[in-house]
Order: structure tokens, then C-alpha cells, then sequence
């Protein structure tokens, strides 16, 4: 039964893409199909969504919104609000693999982005971070979710690693491969090396409000150089 027209809303249609995509992957995801989902036309989902465009940028706002809730906003520690927001953005998007190139791909600033950096920069600001580490904090953190857990939603599976993964896996590849050799045939859980992750980026930014820089490959001035 088609529901009345004043049943459709922008929150509904929004909630039916995004139940859309966790079922059937964000390719299936057209307006005519998400039409047919909610029992409309293609054309009465535009009163409420302007086009697909400010629809997926709609549906990246509500993932970003979803890594941090009241909770987290109100914990005293920032060490404490930094890994939560880290740990459930980390969550958030595994729970939606196709999620993650969504977000990195939509240029658009939204609302959702905008309480997530500043949540992320409030917490440095309130710790005594200046406003210049604070935004590089918030960098490093962005930089540290999206990095780790796009790899870790692209992993592949042990079919499409092929054969060459395989025999380092068994050893064979030894006098190739040594060092890929020694590590790989160890057991891996990658939510704790994430956690690690949180960890080591928490930590290097508390050395550095407290005054104490990373140390210095030279890299930077090398390549700078090379480009003059």
C-alpha cells in the first residue's frame, strides 16, 4: 500500500537508503529502487531530498553524527573522548564496509562533520592543547580512522590474496621475503592493532602538548628540497 504523502519525510527516506545499503551495498542504491523501498514514486522522494548528490552527503552526515553521543561529550578526560570517538567511528564504519569510501570520497562538510571535528578539537582545546596542535590533533585522529579502517574493510579475502600470500603464509617464500616471512604466519587481530593504534596517536599527542616534538626523519626538508 502507498503510504500518504505526508508520511514521507526527509529522515524516512534517509533511513530507507541507508537500510538500502546495508542490505544490498551502496551500488544498488538508485532513487527509483529507493522509491519502489518505500512505496512511492521516484519523483516524490525530490520534496524531501533535493537529489541523489545531497542524499549520500545526507547519509555520510549520519554516520559521521554517529561516532559521538552525549557521553562522550561530557567524559572529563580528554584521553578518554578521544578514544571513544576513534573506537566508535572505527565501529560505526566496519559496521558498513561500504561506508568508508563514501565518507572519504563526499567532499561536503555537513552538520554531522562539524559536531564530529568539534568534538574532537573541543577535547584538545579543554586539555590545554593550543589551537594550532589542536588542529593538527584533529588531523592526525582523522587521519588515523580512515587510514586503518579502510584498509581493514578492503582486506581481502584469502582467495582474492592469491597464491604468493599463501606460500609466504606457508614458508615458502623465506629467502625472498624474510621479513614478511617471520610476521605473517603469526596470528593478527586487527581491532587490536587498531586499538594499539588509538593509543600510540593518544599518546603523541599528550608528548606534544606537553612540549616534547616527535623526532625528525629530515624527509620533509629532503623532499621539500628536491622540489626547488
Amino acid at each position: 500500500m502507498t503510504p500518504p504523502r505526508d508520511a514521507l519525510t526527509h529522515d524516512r527516506v534517509l533511513q530507507a537508503a541507508l537500510s538500502l545499503a546495508d542490505a544490498h551495498g551502496l551500488e544498488s542504491l538508485s532513487m527509483r529502487r529507493l522509491g519502489t523501498e518505500l512505496g512511492v514514486e521516484a519523483m516524490s522522494l525530490y520534496r524531501h531530498v533535493p537529489s541523489k548528490d545531497a542524499l549520500l552527503d545526507a547519509m555520510v552526515d549520519a554516520i559521521v553524527r554517529s561516532w559521538i553521543d552525549d557521553d562522550t561529550l561530557t567524559t572529563a578526560d580528554w584521553r578518554a573522548r578521544i578514544g571513544a570517538i576513534m573506537h566508535r567511528a572505527h565501529t560505526a564504519m566496519l559496521a558498513r564496509p561500504w561506508s568508508v569510501e563514501l565518507i572519504t570520497l563526499r567532499p561536503r562538510v555537513g552538520d554531522g562533520r562539524l559536531r564530529y571535528a568539534e568534538a574532537v578539537t573541543t577535547a584538545l582545546l579543554d586539555a590545554g592543547f593550543t589551537p594550532q596542535l589542536a588542529h593538527h590533533g584533529l588531523h592526525i585522529v582523522d587521519g588515523t580512522i580512515m587510514g586503518f579502517t579502510a584498509q581493514q574493510a578492503r582486506r581481502p579475502t584469502a582467495v582474492a590474496l592469491g597464491d604468493r600470500v599463501q606460500a609466504l603464509s606457508d614458508g615458502a617464500l623465506v629467502d625472498e621475503y624474510p621479513g614478511i616471512s617471520r610476521t605473517i604466519r603469526e596470528h593478527h587481530d586487527h581491532d587490536e592493532e587498531y586499538a594499539l593504534m588509538v593509543d600510540l596517536v593518544i599518546e603523541g599527542l599528550a608528548r606534544l602538548r606537553e612540549g616534547s616534538p616527535p623526532p625528525r626523519t629530515g624527509l620533509g626538508a629532503h623532499y621539500a628540497l628536491s622540489m626547488t
